[in-house]
C-alpha cells in the first residue's frame, strides 16, 4: 500500500519553502519551550539564571542543562520540521527517504575525502578569522565579533567537558544530532525545494549553502561552514542518498569532539592545533587531493545508482 494516499499533485516550490519556514517555526519553539520545560525539572529553576550571568563559569548542571534545551531545539528547528515536510508535501516523490545506500565504497571515500580536506578547511577558518570589514562598517565589524565571542565561550564550555559522559553528549549533540538535523533540512528538504525552483542544481546546492552557513550567525566561520555545506549537498546530489552527507557531516563534527576531548584530559589548550598561514601549499595539496577523491566518489555513486 503506497505511503501517500492522497492524489499527488506537486506543490510550486515557493509554496513548499512557505511550508518549510512555517514548519521550522511553530516546531522550534514547542521543542523549544519543552526543553526549557524538561530542564527545569531535572535541574531546578535556578538553572534560569544563566541568562543573566553569561557563558562562563558555568557548573555541570548548568552545562547539562542548556545541553537538553539544545538537543530540544535542534530537534525541534531541524528533525521535525524536515520529516512533517517529506510526508504532508504532495509532491510526485519524496524529498529523501531513510534507506541507507548498501555500497561501502561510497563510505570509505567520503572518509577519505574528510580526511584529505582537513587541512584545505583548517585554512578557510583560519582565513575567515582574519576577516576585517571597512572603516565605514566598524560597528557592524564589532557586534559581529561580539557574537562571535558569546557563541566562542559557549562552545568552548561544550568542548572542554573532562568526563566519559560529558563525550557522549557531546557527541550526540554536535555530532550525530546536528549532522541528521542539518542534512535532513538543509540538503534533504531545501535543496531540493531550491534546485527545482532555480532548475539550476549548481546555483541551488551553494544558494543551500550560503544560507546553511549564514543560519548559524557566526560571521568568523562563515567560509569554511559554507564550503562543507557546498560539498555535503554534492555529496547528497551525487549519491541520491540523505545518509552519504550526514556521514561525511558527522566526521567533520565528531572529529572536532574528539580531539577537543584528547586536548582537556591531556591538561593542553583546544588551540594546540591551530593550522599555521606558512602552511599554505599543505592546504593547497589538500584541495587538490579532496577535489580527486570527489571525482572518484562521482563516479562510484553512478555506479552504485544504476
Amino acid at each position: 500500500m503506497s505511503a501517500y494516499p492522497y492524489n499527488r499533485s506537486d506543490n510550486h516550490p515557493s509554496m513548499s519553502f512557505l511550508y518549510l519556514l512555517i514548519t521550522v517555526l511553530f516546531s522550534a519553539i514547542v521543542f523549544s519551550l519543552l526543553g526549557l520545560g524538561v530542564g527545569m525539572l531535572i535541574f531546578g529553576s535556578d538553572v534560569m539564571q544563566i541568562g543573566y550571568k553569561g557563558f562562563s563559569n558555568l557548573t555541570e548542571d548548568e552545562l547539562n542543562f542548556i545541553s537538553v534545551s539544545q538537543i530540544f531545539s535542534a530537534t525541534g528547528t531541524f528533525v521535525v520540521p524536515a520529516l512533517l515536510l517529506n510526508r504532508i508535501e504532495k509532491n510526485s516523490k519524496p524529498y529523501f527517504t531513510l534507506s541507507f545506500p548498501t555500497d561501502a565504497k561510497l563510505y570509505a571515500l567520503i572518509f577519505l575525502l574528510m580526511l584529505a580536506l582537513y587541512p584545505f578547511f583548517e585554512l578557510t577558518i583560519l582565513l575567515n578569522e582574519q576577516m576585517h570589514l571597512p572603516d565605514f562598517m566598524k560597528g557592524i565589524e564589532q557586534w559581529m565579533r561580539r557574537k562571535e565571542d558569546e557563541t566562542n565561550v559557549l562552545t568552548h564550555a561544550f568542548l572542554s567537558r573532562q568526563s566519559v559522559a560529558g563525550l557522549f553528549i557531546n557527541i550526540f549533540m554536535i555530532g550525530v544530532l546536528a549532522a541528521v538535523g542539518e542534512e535532513l533540512l538543509f540538503r534533504g528538504c531545501l535543496q531540493n525545494i531550491l534546485i527545482k525552483w532555480i532548475r539550476n542544481p549548481h546555483i541551488a546546492i551553494w544558494l543551500t549553502a550560503v544560507i546553511f552557513s549564514a543560519i548559524h550567525l557566526q560571521f568568523y566561520g562563515f567560509l569554511p561552514r559554507m564550503l562543507i555545506g557546498a560539498l555535503c549537498g554534492y555529496l547528497y546530489f551525487f549519491g541520491r542518498s540523505i545518509w552519504l552527507p550526514i556521514f561525511a557531516h558527522f566526521i567533520n563534527n565528531a572529529s572536532a569532539v574528539l580531539l577537543s576531548f584528547y586536548l582537556t584530559r591531556s591538561g593542553k589548550s583546544l588551540d594546540s592545533f591551530t593550522f599555521q598561514l606558512n602552511e599554505w601549499p599543505w592546504a593547497i595539496v589538500s584541495l587538490l587531493a579532496g577535489l580527486s577523491v570527489l571525482y572518484f566518489y562521482k563516479r562510484q555513486a553512478k555506479l552504485s545508482n544504476n
